[in-house]
């Protein structure tokens, strides 16, 4: 039997903890306590089996939706929890964030995603520990922790290379960092985008006092859910900083400009009496003063340099160039 789109299957023994069916090929009827079975979204094959397990018809559209927001929604048989994942694929954006969708019933959890996600992957490795956890509930609140775990790494690698922009810019004037303006701007908007609701999926779990946690998994999610609010601040306080840093680098630019024009305006003022002189003795017509004489260019020179230097010292005694430095 095909089943290629089955990423992982687990089933908690009663005496061997969690086993990898999908490696082991353990028969199905060995006695078990709880299963997880994760799969891939976009085939027809999980349709089908979702169809002929009886699975609740709208778990099974969050369950293959093509797009989802964070949220947990409560079904009579058990609910379903959708929740976005940190992009850590090769050459794929880290805020292109990854949807985890999980329908956690009674003795078994069934999920699926569209792309690999490295939290799913991290799960099924801790299920292979010693200590793995050993109620839906537990499982459910150790995905939650390594989901926001993987946020907490990026958010803080965000944090820096915000900072490390801000000496560039702000210390170092350095304005050809509009790019990574954009850049830290968009992953800031997407993350920010998905948080929010993340947050409000995870405090409804944790609102329900003890009928699908323990109180010390209660206490866990809850400091999941005081991490992603410190996320959601820190990322406003990021998203203010770029609008920051977009006003310095356009004053940078302006400044250097504005400098540039005023250079270009001196010297014009410097050099249009020159060149008025120069071309006013430059006309073909008769009566030109020292047309005739051989030393008439060199004295022509001279005048033109006295001119220069008696323009130049009244610049400098203004102290033009100085103001806009």
């Amino acid at each position: 039997m095909d089943k290629s789109y089955i990423t992982y299957s687990f089933i908690l023994s009663e005496t061997n903890g969690w086993i990898d069916t999908d490696r082991t090929h353990h028969s199905p009827n060995l006695t078990r306590k709880m299963s997880w079975l994760h799969m891939e979204a976009d085939s027809d094959r999980t349709r089908q089996w979702l169809e002929q397990e009886g699975i609740n018809p709208l778990a099974i559209e969050s369950l293959l939706a093509e797009d989802t927001r964070p949220r947990a929604v409560f079904y009579e048989e058990g609910y379903m929890l959708n929740l976005r994942a940190v992009n850590l694929n090769t050459e794929q954006d880290p805020h292109d964030m990854i949807s985890v969708r999980m329908l956690v019933l009674k003795d078994r959890i069934i999920s699926t995603s569209k792309r690999q996600c490295h939290a799913v992957e991290d799960l099924a490795i801790a299920l292979k520990q010693h200590d793995a956890p050993e109620t839906t509930g537990a499982v459910v609140t150790l995905l939650l922790e390594i989901l926001t775990e993987r946020a907490e790494s990026y958010i803080t690698d965000l944090k820096d290379d915000t900072y490390e922009l801000e000496y560039r810019i702000i210390d170092e004037s350095d304005i050809n960092q509009r790019r990574q303006i954009s850049e830290i701007r968009r992953a800031v908007i997407t993350f920010s985008r998905y948080f929010s609701p993340q947050k409000d999926a995870a405090s409804k779990l944790a609102a329900t006092k003890g009928s699908l946690f323990n109180a010390e998994e209660e206490q866990r999610i809850q400091e999941c859910i005081n991490k992603i609010s410190k996320f959601i601040e820190d990322l406003d306080a990021l998203d203010n900083r770029c609008y920051v840093l977009q006003d310095e680098v356009t004053a940078i630019t302006n400044e250097k400009i504005n400098k540039n024009m005023y250079f270009i305006s001196m010297m014009a003022a410097v050099f249009l009496p020159l060149t008025f002189l120069t071309g006013l003795l430059g006309v073909n017509l008769g009566g030109i003063p020292g047309g005739r004489s051989e030393w008439g260019f060199f004295y022509f020179i001279v005048i033109l340099v006295i001119i220069l230097v008696v323009q130049m010292l009244a610049i400098r005694k203004s102290k033009r160039f100085n103001s806009k430095s």
